[in-house]
């Protein structure tokens, strides 16, 4: 198994922080690669900085291939 971790560079996307309120808020994200014999590479990705009790709930994991660069795409 090989893991490789890179922040987002300051790419989160703003997100409402609750109901009825108008202010976006922009929160860091980090993701790591896993890749496994005869497996596609697995990225998962989920808030930096944050406890181990956050890192363990709020998180998305996808095939490495379905992610695009930001960049490429604007």
């Amino acid at each position: 198994m090989h893991e490789s971790t890179t922040p987002d560079n300051g790419t989160g996307r703003g997100r409402s922080t609750g109901a009825g309120s108008s202010r976006p808020t922009t929160e860091r994200l980090a993701a790591v690669v896993v890749s496994e014999e005869n497996q596609p590479d697995r990225r998962t990705v989920y808030p930096a900085n944050r406890s181990n009790a956050v890192t363990r709930t709020a998180w998305l994991t996808a095939n490495a291939s379905d992610f695009v660069d930001l960049e490429e795409w604007r």
